[in-house]
């Protein structure tokens, strides 16, 4: 198997790859520079700018996290396309409606992480297994703790980041339901968020222990 330096020395500008943030993170990136000390890539949505080193890693950045490039496959041709068509939409930054999202773009939101996971560079598969566990256990927390389309007082997207690894410690210990219970009550009083997220600590530890089961 070749070495993961070999195999990221194929980065060339123009290509679309897939990078995993600290906190699970997908991000669909296009390369805009390489040179002998790494390579430059843009998040295709955001326009974020990261600059990575030989191995496929970043550097601290702004907000603190790192970010890995996990899969350098190729895109066939058609997802290639609307990737490079929607940077420069993001680029352009337009107003609404001309900022809303076509299917084909919507589909290649949907879709591109399953490819790239699907073509991962060696020794990349415990880093994807951690992120996933990091975005399983956000989404429950989001869905059914402290939703995001909470009519009153929503949390920030990224208002649980910082504490999604403990909790994943947590239920990797395994924990029971009564200590994530604990847990969640604990993050809620910490963030002060309404009486509403404390009382459904319980049930969203439930799911959590129930999906922690899945986990291998």
């Amino acid at each position: 198997m070749p070495a993961i330096l070999e195999v990221l020395d194929a980065v060339r500008v123009g290509d679309v790859i897939f990078g995993l943030g600290a906190s699970g993170q997908e991000k669909l990136l296009l390369v805009y520079k390489t040179d002998l000390g790494g390579f430059s890539a843009r998040h295709v949505t955001t326009q974020v700018k990261l600059r990575f080193n030989p191995d496929g890693k970043t550097r601290v950045y702004a907000d603190g996290g790192y970010v890995t490039i996990v899969s350098i496959a190729p895109l066939p041709a058609e997802m290639y396309d609307v990737a490079l068509g929607l940077d420069l939409k993001s680029a352009a930054r337009p107003e609404y409606p001309d900022s809303i999202l076509s299917n084909a773009e919507i589909e290649l939101l949907l879709t591109y992480p399953k490819f790239f996971k699907a073509r991962l560079l060696p020794g990349r598969e415990s880093i994807v297994k951690a992120a996933d566990r990091l975005n399983g256990v956000r989404a429950i927390l989001q869905l059914e703790w402290d939703p995001i389309n909470a009519r009153n007082d929503p949390p920030m997207w990224d208002e649980y980041l910082g504490d999604l690894p403990a909790l994943v410690d947590l239920l990797d210990g395994p924990a029971s339901v009564d200590e994530v219970a604990v847990f969640l009550a604990d993050l809620a009083s910490r963030r002060m968020r309404t009486l509403a997220v404390a009382d459904r600590g319980k049930a969203a530890a439930v799911s959590l222990v129930r999906w922690r089961q899945s986990w291998t």
